[in-house]
């Protein structure tokens, strides 16, 4: 039934269908537009080491008609935005977090992660229509739509796979660099820099090989000048970063706090401590590779092995 209407009504749907994509295309254009080039100027500042743009002059000028109709895209993206985001604070929080960890700390990036998910969920049926239409593929009506139904889903999913890779990208190079930074950070505090002024240093001397690395300290470093705790900071710090040595440093660093002691001593001490646990680490898996390797050898380099041996054998015994 479904597949008569489709074949009877498939010029419309087609249309129709056209109709949404070029409707989803413009807004998305202008929203991209408005997110990339009108920043809020308390952020720029703040953000100027990592966001500087050449365009930020042009964008200053709130009386120009570039500034005026990109404001009026962004106020349109906050109006649609607020019926892609789902009402519960845990749901939205959840899914902030995780935005944090991926890099992206826009304000808009809660509505674009939901925006992208719709969108992907409509192009990617609108896409297996289309190539279904030209390659004409030998599908009953079951299969078509469970075909159709899937690749939805998969618009809906494909955004959370990008997230989670991203996160596991970004925890890694954020590990890598956290030995460089406690270096660092010892060699502030023994110099007699203030933790905030050290923070705000080590970003910039990170951010050029660690990027985001270098905008969480940054960050954590606008946090402390706006009057947060040290615990407080470090506590954020290690929500961003999502690994266990900033959750470390920020329990260290309270404990220090507290009891009084010589917070450049104790930077030293769990930099030889971190670096000791990347060694052990690293020998823990230099020790388990013979046995990962018995599986490739025992596949691929044992039988080529054995042919090579026993062929000379088989060749004299078959002349015999």
């Amino acid at each position: 039934m479904i597949m008569e209407l489709f074949n009877t009504y498939q010029s419309e749907i087609l249309l129709a269908i056209s109709f949404c994509i070029c409707a989803i295309v413009t807004f998305g254009t202008y929203a991209i537009a408005r997110t990339w080039q009108a920043r809020d100027g308390i952020r720029r500042r703040a953000l100027a080491p990592f966001t500087q743009s050449p365009d930020d002059d042009v964008m200053s000028d709130r009386r120009s008609i570039r500034h005026q109709k990109l404001a009026g895209a962004g106020k349109l993206l906050s109006t649609v935005a607020t019926h892609f985001v789902p009402v519960s604070e845990v749901s939205v929080s959840a899914v902030r977090k995780n935005l944090n960890s991926a890099g992206f700390f826009q304000p808009s990036a809660i509505a674009w992660y939901y925006l992208v998910r719709i969108v992907l969920a409509v192009v990617f049926p609108v896409a297996f229509l289309v190539t279904d239409q030209i390659m004409v593929f030998d599908l009953n009506s079951t299969r078509f739509l469970t075909i159709l139904f899937g690749s939805s889903v998969l618009g809906l999913a494909a955004p959370n796979f990008y997230i989670s890779k991203r996160i596991k990208t970004l925890q890694q190079q954020c590990r890598d660099g956290f030995p460089d930074f406690m270096d660092l950070m010892v060699i502030c505090a023994e110099a007699g820099i203030s933790i905030d002024q050290a923070i705000g240093r080590v970003s910039r001397e990170l951010a050029p090989a660690f990027p985001h690395l270098g905008a969480c300290l940054h960050l954590a470093s606008l946090e402390l000048r706006a009057g947060r705790t040290l615990t407080e900071a470090f506590n954020t710090l290690a929500q961003r970063m999502g690994i266990d040595e900033a959750y470390a440093l920020g329990s260290l660093l309270q404990q220090s706090d507290e009891l009084g002691t010589s917070l450049s001593h104790a930077l030293r001490i769990y930099s030889e401590e971190m670096r000791d646990k990347r060694m052990s680490k690293a020998e823990e898996k230099a020790h388990a590779l013979p046995a990962k390797m018995t599986v490739p050898l025992t596949m691929f380099v044992f039988p080529v092995i054995l042919v090579v041996i026993l062929l000379p054998v088989y060749v004299r015994v078959t002349n015999l």
